[in-house]
């Protein structure tokens, strides 16, 4: 039995534990680059050629900008009208390697650029950063650059739009095209970001992908271990030393009046879900069939049917049915075989339950006596029949 029933608690739970393996995977696979890339750490931006910035990950020194060519605005609406309206990013224009590359040297150097992408938190020191630009590019005096702000994130490519808005500018600083080549990078540093998103998001995603895996690398390990039937297993020796032989018996000769439900003469077994459960079947107390009609836009677009078993400590259990018939054909067995149950739903049934659990009782016993000396009846009669027979041998 248990064999059998470990073989098909892993026969449910490996569609799951393969979505899960595959979403894992794919996780890593996506965000997987963008992991080692932040666990590698950023490499400093000023000691980097215009030629060396092409996806790097990087920290720099924030602390000029030779203007804003670009600003992100967020606009909010509500039914189809604006509400509000704010910036959300500033695209900078700022320099490649950093001032020091440009002023402590005997060598005319042209000036190279690259964007800086400054997302809205930061907008109050960028502030102050470019009121300080603008001072020193009038007097040139690096007192003037009191204010820096150390950032990191990765150079990405500009993409049409944002290039546009970053030729348009150094064409108003009259660049011609081949020093707007050869000297502004079409690449931008994104504040807190990696390829794939910002840093904070590809750490959630990596967890998420280490979450998934480990939960599947745990179903399977309990499916092959058996650990879905631990449960039946410890209720089955709580019984008594002898019962986990005397389930297993009945296992093999029990009736399946659906699939995934099994009804022995002395046990009920819940096998429709990856874990298996075992009811005694003296112990039922009341079991009636529960439907849900699921509805969408006040039409009834499907229904989902279980049955509702209560064992003799009130405790409730639900059953997942496929059908109505189903729930028929489960109920009838039982009420063959659990001569002590109760069978079928009523108000009068639910308040006696609820309200006088020792009236219910009586009913029980009541039913379980009559449904004895019926039986007690039957076999009487059909020894009766069996002695009468002249051909019986």
């Amino acid at each position: 039995m248990l064999q059998k029933l470990k073989s098909a608690s892993l026969k449910k739970a490996m569609p799951w534990i393969i979505i899960l393996f595959v979403a894992a995977a794919g996780l890593l696979v996506y965000f997987g680059p963008d992991f080692l890339t932040w666990v590698k750490g950023p490499v400093t931006f000023e000691d980097l050629s215009i030629d060396e910035i092409e996806d790097q990950y990087v920290t720099m020194t924030f602390e000029l900008t030779f203007g804003t060519f670009a600003t992100e605005v967020t606009t909010t609406t509500r039914n189809g009208v604006k509400v509000s309206e704010k910036d959300s990013m500033q695209y900078h224009a700022v320099l490649v390697g950093g001032l020091d590359r440009y002023i402590n040297t005997a060598e005319d150097m042209y000036w190279e650029f690259v964007g800086l992408a400054v997302p809205s938190r930061y907008f109050d020191t960028a502030r102050i950063i470019d009121r300080n630009s603008d001072d020193f590019f009038e007097t040139y005096d690096l007192r003037s650059l009191d204010t820096t702000m150390q950032v990191t994130g990765q150079l990405l490519p500009m993409d049409d739009e944002m290039l546009r808005h970053y030729r348009a500018f150094f064409d108003e600083a009259d660049y011609t095209a081949e020093e707007f080549r050869d000297y502004c990078s079409p690449y931008y540093i994104k504040i807190d970001h990696l390829k794939r998103g910002h840093v904070d998001f590809v750490l959630t995603m990596m967890a998420l992908a280490a979450i998934l895996f480990l939960i599947a690398l745990y179903m399977l390990i309990k499916a092959l271990t058996g650990g879905y039937q631990r449960k039946l297993v410890k209720a089955l020796k709580a019984l008594g030393e002898m019962e986990l032989e005397r389930a297993d018996a009945d296992y093999e000769s029990a009736s399946e009046p659906t699939k995934g439900i099994r009804i022995g003469r002395n046990y009920l077994f819940d096998c429709t879900g990856t874990k298996t459960d075992v009811f005694a079947l003296r112990q039922v107390a009341w079991a009636y069939t529960h439907c849900v009609n699921h509805q969408k836009y006040g039409r009834t677009v499907s229904t989902s049917y279980s049955i509702i078993l209560y064992t003799e400590d009130k405790k409730q259990h639900q059953l997942a049915m496929p059908s109505q018939t189903a729930c028929d054909q489960v109920i009838d067995d039982l009420n063959r075989k659990c001569p002590a149950g109760i069978f079928g739903y009523s108000d009068q049934l639910r308040e006696l339950f609820n309200k006088n659990y020792d009236e219910f009782t009586r009913l029980r016993r009541q039913k379980e006596a009559e449904m004895n000396q019926t039986q007690g009846f039957a076999d009487a009669f059909s020894d009766q029949g069996q002695r009468s027979d002249p051909y019986n041998v």
